[in-house]
């Protein structure tokens, strides 16, 4: 019998996992409360695609950088196959925030010698070519970035292996139980909408409503992303970033933003948000935002999972109610886990480079095949991680354990 497993969202974290794991034979039984994937956070007409270098290749460099790596294959592979993706390997040019950044920023190049397809170093001069336009600060150039239609991808990724993929769509899941050796996903009115031995919970920050994923440190970041119109062949043919972003010109229109606001729950567009990425564009191309009204442009609302530490959470949830005084468990491994429940969760502003490698690493976890990436790595995205760290601050305030 074919192995079978429920995903709960149909976002980038959900149509990712499930890809993964069809593709290993399993069935997948797809459950979101939108009318089709990709209406969330991942919704938003196009996403960056770069690594995050850091001088010291900290974790998040040393995780971007593999995922980087790897979401350009999945969606090389993706557009080789034929399916649905809407993407452009334009280049991304990250420019420095001031001196002292770009600085830093050569001394990465320089002396992590990395491969000029991957990085290199541009002066202000060489910058402001690339760009089509004066900037202030040279940069990073990543030639192998670009931007993604996010909801393309979700749309490509459930294509890949349809017939292994049962969607149920404008299914909202009230209840999970587990019973029997299966997880079972209930409707609001004690529907049963389906049950599998294996459970998937990619479902942004609703995760919270379910009592095995309510101890989750998950908040919701709400951004706004300004769509500019723009003509064709218009300047910058690039992505260019610089505490903030701005896309090429895609059907007509251009990407800049995104603000950022932790537990804000406007769903709608505000002007003063328009404004603040206007900002951000003058700071990335100086003069170019003088085109634009803030109180009459059209754009986008979204809510991502963010995670304390800005890491994804991928791996196997842990029961919280074993981890108390008794619990032995010094590292995410050691502790016990629920028994067929996953997570995919907490991307954050990055769900397009981290995706497709955080459902490889979450359907390996599964499958119980070796991980792509470092055990380091791995505990460092484990969602037992802020299980550990809750009771080592209980025990440094002398509280309970």
């Amino acid at each position: 019998m074919e192995p079978h497993a429920i995903v709960i969202g149909a976002g980038l974290a959900g149509s990712s996992a499930a890809e993964r794991l069809a593709a290993r034979g399993w069935r997948i039984s797809l459950i979101d409360r939108a009318a089709a994937p990709g209406e969330g956070a991942s919704g938003n007409r196009a996403g960056v695609l770069r690594p995050l270098p850091s001088l010291d290749d900290n974790r998040l460099a040393r995780l971007t950088r593999a995922a980087f790596t790897y979401a350009l294959a999945h969606l090389q592979a993706l557009t080789a196959a034929g399916l649905p993706l809407r993407w452009g390997q334009t280049g991304v040019l990250h420019l420095a925030r001031d001196e002292r950044h770009a600085a830093t920023q050569q001394r990465v190049v320089a002396e992590q010698a990395p491969a000029d397809g991957y990085l290199r170093w541009l002066d202000r001069e060489a910058a402001s070519e690339l760009a089509g336009w004066p900037v202030a600060c040279g940069g990073w150039w990543f030639a192998g970035g670009g931007w993604v239609d996010p909801a393309s991808l979700c749309r490509a990724n459930l294509a890949r292996h349809g017939a292994a993929v049962q969607p149920y769509y404008r299914r909202q899941v009230e209840r999970i139980e587990r019973d029997g050796g299966c997880w079972r996903c209930f409707a609001g009115n004690g529907e049963l909408i389906a049950a599998a031995p294996v459970l998937v919970l990619a479902n942004a920050g609703e995760v919270r409503r379910f009592a095995a994923a309510s101890h989750l440190p998950l908040r919701r970041a709400r951004g706004q992303v300004s769509h500019l119109p723009a003509v064709a062949g218009s300047p910058p043919a690039i992505v260019v970033c610089r505490l903030g972003y701005v896309t090429p010109a895609i059907d007509g229109l251009r990407c800049a933003g995104a603000s950022f606001a932790v537990d804000d729950d406007e769903a709608e567009l505000r002007a003063t948000d328009h404004a603040e990425n206007l900002a951000r564009l003058e700071f990335i191309l100086p003069g170019y935002s003088r085109h634009f009204d803030a109180a009459s442009l059209d754009g986008r609302v979204g809510f991502r999972p963010l995670s304390p530490d800005r890491l994804p959470m991928v791996g196997a949830l842990a029961d919280a109610t074993a981890v108390d005084a008794a619990c032995a468990a010094s590292s995410p491994g050691e502790l016990r886990r629920l028994p067929g429940l996953y997570l995919c969760n907490g991307f954050g502003a990055r769900g397009i480079v981290w995706s497709a490698l955080a459902g490889e690493l979450l359907a390996c976890l599964v499958d119980g095949s070796p991980p792509p990436l470092a055990a380091d790595l791995v505990a460092a995205v484990d969602p037992g991680r802020f299980l550990l760290r809750g009771r080592r601050q209980r025990r440094a305030a002398g509280g309970p354990r």
